[in-house]
C-alpha cells in the first residue's frame, strides 16, 4: 500500500502550548474526512520570516497566527484579504499557489457567535466595547460594517482609545466615541447601551476572580453582557452580569466560529459547530474542576 501523506497545518505563537487549535481542527478534518495534521509551533519574533517561509518549503496547507504576531506576519504575507485589511491584523494565513494570503476571522467569528447563540443584530444598536486591544480591533470593525448607531470604546490609556478611535474614522467613516474606565460617563453610556462587550483580558485565567470595573448595574433588561473570555467558561463579569438577570454570552462560541472559519478557508469545507464547540467545553471543563 502506498503512503498517502498529511497535508500540514499549524498555529505560530510564542508562547503556543496553551493552544487549544491543535484539538479543535484535527477534529474538525477527522469529521469532514480531511487527510491533515495540525500542530503548534512556538516561534520567536527573530524566527517569523525563516518560519514563513517555511510554510511554502513544507505545503503546508495553511496556518493560525497568534500573539505575539498577529501584526508582524504582515510585511511577510504577498496579500491581506477581507477583514485583515481593515483591521491590520491577521490570525490565519492561506498558502496558495506559493502565495501568503493573510486573513482576520476574529471578526465574523463575533458575529456568527452573537447572532447565533444570543440572536443578537447589531443594526442600528448601541454597543460599548470594553478594551482597545487586538480583539477590541477587530469586534470594533465588524460592528461598524454591520451598521450599529452607536459605538463606544472604553479604554485606560487615552492615547490608546483616540488612536482606535481615529483609525475607525479615517478607514470607515464611522465616528465611535472614546472614553476611559475612569470617566463619570459610563453610567449614563450603561443606561443606553444594547450590547456590552468584554474584550480585554481582564478575568481570564489565571486571574479568574478579576472583572472590568463596569456599572452593570446601571444597564437596561435587555441588554446583552458578552465576554470574549473564555477560560473560565464563566468569567466574574458574567457572573455579575446574571446576578443583575441580565442576559449573557461567553467567548467560546467566538473562538468556534473563528477556528470554523479558518478551516473552511483553508480547505473549502465547513465543520459543524456543534461537536467542536462540546469537544473544547468538555477540555476547559476538566480544566477548571482540577483548579477547584
Amino acid at each position: 500500500m502506498l503512503y498517502e501523506q498529511r497535508r500540514l497545518f499549524g498555529v505560530f505563537g510564542d508562547p503556543v502550548m496553551h493552544s487549544l487549535s491543535p484539538c479543535f481542527q484535527n477534529e474538525a478534518f477527522k469529521l469532514l474526512g480531511i487527510k491533515g495534521v495540525y500542530l503548534k509551533f512556538r516561534i520567536k519574533r527573530e524566527q517569523l520570516a525563516t518560519a514563513l517561509q517555511a510554510i511554502i518549503c513544507l505545503n503546508f496547507g495553511g496556518v493560525n497566527i497568534t500573539i505575539p504576531h498577529k501584526q508582524a506576519v504582515i510585511p511577510y504575507l504577498d496579500q491581506l484579504a477581507g477583514d485583515a485589511l481593515l483591521t491590520g491584523s491577521v490570525n490565519t494565513i492561506v498558502c496558495r499557489e506559493g502565495r501568503l494570503i493573510g486573513y482576520s476571522t476574529d471578526g465574523e467569528g463575533f458575529l456568527l457567535s452573537l447572532r447565533n447563540q444570543a440572536g443578537f443584530d447589531p443594526k442600528g444598536k448601541t454597543v460599548i466595547l470594553l478594551g482597545v486591544g487586538g480583539a477590541a480591533h477587530a469586534v470594533a470593525f465588524r460592528l461598524v460594517k454591520e451598521g450599529v448607531s452607536n459605538l463606544y470604546l472604553v479604554g485606560r490609556d487615552q492615547n490608546k482609545t483616540e488612536l482606535l478611535s481615529k483609525i475607525i474614522r479615517e478607514k470607515t467613516g464611522f465616528t465611535a466615541q472614546g472614553v476611559l474606565f475612569s470617566s463619570s460617563v459610563l453610567k449614563d453610556m450603561a443606561a443606553q447601551a444594547d450590547l456590552v462587550v468584554n474584550a480585554t483580558p481582564v478575568g481570564m485565567y489565571p486571574k479568574m476572580t478579576q472583572a472590568p470595573f463596569f456599572p452593570l448595574n446601571y444597564c437596561h433588561r435587555d441588554c446583552l453582557i458578552h465576554d470574549l473570555v473564555y477560560h473560565p467558561l464563566e468569567t466574574n463579569f458574567l457572573r455579575q452580569a446574571r446576578q443583575l438577570n441580565l442576559t449573557t454570552l461567553e467567548g467560546l462560541g467566538m473562538l468556534i466560529y473563528q477556528g470554523i472559519l479558518s478551516c473552511q478557508l483553508w480547505t473549502g469545507l465547513t465543520p459543524p459547530f456543534e461537536p467542536l464547540y462540546y469537544l473544547i467545553e468538555g477540555i476547559l471543563k476538566d480544566e477548571n474542576s482540577r483548579l477547584l
